[in-house]
C-alpha cells in the first residue's frame, strides 16, 4: 500500500457493530488505520413487542412455505432462534436460500440445507442464478429480513408467479451521535467504506470537502445512490463479504 498522505489517513468504517467482524479483521491484519463508528445498530424484535406475533404466526406457519429465503446474518441468526423455539426439527421438503456465504455458513451450521448465489452474492445474483427461483407458479415464499428493506426480491419473485411473506425480525436503529462523529470524522479520512445504501444515505449529502473521498460500496445499487448523493469517487466491489471490500480498500489506498 502507499504511504501518500491519503493512505495515512483512517479508513471511515459505520457499518452495525457485529460479534466477530472480519472485515475489520482484515484491515487490522494489514496494519490499515482505521475508526469504526457504526452509525446504526440491529434492535431484535423483542417477544413482547406487539410486532413479535406477525413473526410467530409466520414461524407457526413454516411448514406453508415451499421456499425460505434469508437476507442477511442477521435474519439468519434471529430466525434460526425464532424457528428453534417452535421446530424442534425443521420440516423436511423446503427450499432454503441464503443471500451470501456467511448467511448461508450461519445456516449450515444450523444443519440447513441451503443454497446461495456464487457469481453475485446479492439479492439480484440469488434472482439470477438460482433455477428453483425462476419458475414459482402456485408457490409460497417466506422472506426473513430487516423492518423496512426493499421490495425488489419480493416483487421479482411475485412476477415470477409466488405468494411472498415478509417474516421482519429487526429493526435498523440510527444512532445520532455516532452519526454526527462519524460525518465530522469523515474530511478528515482516507476513504468511506459504506456495506449499504441505507449508511451511505443516513451519512447525507457530500460536502465540497468530502465530495472526492474514495467510497468503497458493494454494488452498483449502492453506487448509485452514493453519486445522488454528490460522492464522485466510488470504487465498487464484487459483494459485501470481507475480502471483495477489502480489495476495494485497498485500491482507494493506493
Amino acid at each position: 500500500m502507499s504511504s501518500s498522505s491519503a493512505a495515512s489517513k483512517p479508513v471511515l468504517v459505520v457499518r452495525p457493530l457485529r460479534q466477530q467482524d472480519a472485515f475489520l479483521q482484515l484491515l487490522e491484519q494489514a496494519a490499515v488505520d482505521y475508526q469504526y463508528k457504526p452509525i446504526m445498530r440491529i434492535e431484535a424484535i423483542a417477544e413482547s413487542e406487539p410486532e413479535a406475533e406477525s413473526i410467530k404466526n409466520c414461524i407457526l406457519g413454516f411448514a406453508e412455505f415451499d421456499c425460505a429465503i434469508f437476507i442477511s446474518a442477521n435474519a439468519a441468526e434471529l430466525g434460526i432462534k425464532w424457528l428453534d423455539q417452535y421446530w424442534p426439527m425443521l420440516p423436511t421438503g423446503q427450499q432454503l436460500f441464503a443471500v451470501g456465504q456467511q448467511t448461508e455458513s450461519i445456516l449450515s451450521a444450523y444443519g440447513c440445507r441451503v443454497s446461495s448465489p456464487r457469481k453475485q452474492q446479492n439479492t439480484e445474483g440469488l434472482l439470477d442464478e438460482m433455477p428453483s427461483l425462476q419458475q414459482l407458479q402456485n408457490k409460497a415464499v417466506i422472506i426473513f429480513r430487516g423492518g423496512g428493506g426493499r421490495t425488489t426480491l419480493g416483487d421479482r419473485l411475485q412476477s415470477r408467479g409466488a405468494t411472498v411473506t415478509y417474516c421482519e425480525l429487526y429493526r435498523r436503529v440510527l444512532m445520532p451521535d455516532s452519526l454526527a462523529e462519524a460525518q465530522t470524522l469523515l474530511s478528515d479520512c482516507s476513504c468511506l467504506v459504506a456495506h449499504s445504501g441505507e449508511l451511505v444515505q443516513a451519512m447525507g449529502p457530500a460536502a465540497a470537502e468530502t465530495s472526492n473521498i474514495p467510497v468503497v460500496v458493494p454494488s452498483e445499487r449502492v453506487a448509485e445512490i452514493s453519486r445522488k448523493l454528490g460522492y464522485s469517487n466510488i470504487l465498487v466491489a464484487n459483494n459485501a463479504l470481507p475480502d471483495s471490500m477489502f480489495e476495494m480498500v485497498k485500491v482507494a489506498l493506493k
